[in-house]
């Protein structure tokens, strides 16, 4: 690989070999939990963020369309969503230049008094943080591309697989690593044992023309149907450099299998065009 032969399949051995090893780069064990666990996801980063997601999204759902005033409950689970979906930037915004640890003790004592009915025992501090996580949608991809590449990097580095010298070299191979872990998570199913299933699909259906895995979920109990395009591995590579000629005009989310080829994402099989949603349906992008 550092010597400029960048092969898939040595990635991916990578993956494999050092499921075990990979020294808490939480993005790299769950791309070699992926591979291990190609046909289900039921556990992981990718699916808890699909379950905050609908979290902290579904309350906002039910005062728009239902016209129901926020819940009690419903403003303690999504305070918990969402700070853990946060990441640095917006929690020290949210709660006035806190760092992440600060932020959480004032919130957690917040949640733990808001769940023993002690409201008039929150501090002004608690009220404030309940309010800023409590009262929003808060979103971030469960993956990055930068994220996914810099936890390979230093996986190898950990064990010994790199040297500091040989960074620059593999630095090359950055796009091969991402395209690698788009082809993974496409296809996956995930199931969150409460109803709540579908399949990660590929692409680069979005107003910046990148490449992403999303997840569409539906809702149910709306007078209309209700879907949620959910951003769950975020790339900044841009889809028409990547992808083969016969899905340029193909953006996705692509409902066929992929592969790697030549470092172009290629189609497996017959391409087939995304059916137009009815006009029965909501679509909510969250990016």
């Amino acid at each position: 690989m550092i010597c400029g032969d960048v092969r898939i399949d040595d990635i991916a051995k990578l993956y494999t070999g050092k499921r075990s090893s990979s020294y808490g780069r939480s993005s790299f064990r769950e791309l070699a939990d992926f591979i291990a666990h190609p046909d289900l996801r039921v556990r992981g980063p990718v699916t808890d963020r699909i379950r905050d997601m609908r979290t902290t999204f579904r309350p906002l759902l039910d005062r728009a369309l239902k016209g129901n005033g926020a819940r009690l409950d419903d403003v303690i689970v999504r305070c918990e969503s969402n700070f853990r979906m946060a990441d640095e930037e917006q929690i020290s915004r949210l709660s006035g230049g806190r760092k992440r640890q600060q932020a959480q003790r004032i919130l957690s004592s917040a949640v733990r008094k808001m769940k023993n009915g002690d409201l008039g025992k929150l501090s002004n501090d608690e009220q404030e943080l309940a309010i800023a996580f409590g009262d929003r949608v808060i979103w971030n991809p469960a993956l990055r591309a930068q994220q996914v590449f810099d936890d390979f990097k230093d996986v190898l580095l950990k064990n010994q697989l790199l040297n500091r010298e040989d960074i620059p070299r593999l630095n090359q191979a950055r796009s091969m690593v991402v395209l690698h872990a788009i082809t993974v998570m496409h296809g996956v199913a995930f199931d969150l044992g409460d109803g709540l299933s579908g399949e990660l699909q590929a692409g680069f259906q979005n107003p910046d023309g990148c490449l992403e895995v999303t997840a569409l979920l539906t809702l149910k109990g709306y007078s209309k149907n209700v879907s949620m395009k959910v951003g769950l591995l975020w790339t900044d590579l841009q889809g028409i450099d990547y992808v083969d000629s016969e899905l340029v005009a193909h953006p996705g989310p692509w409902r066929f299998g992929i592969e790697l080829k030549d470092a172009v994402v290629v189609p497996i099989g017959e391409v087939v065009a995304n059916q137009k949603t009815s006009d029965g349906t909501a679509v909510i992008r969250v990016k």
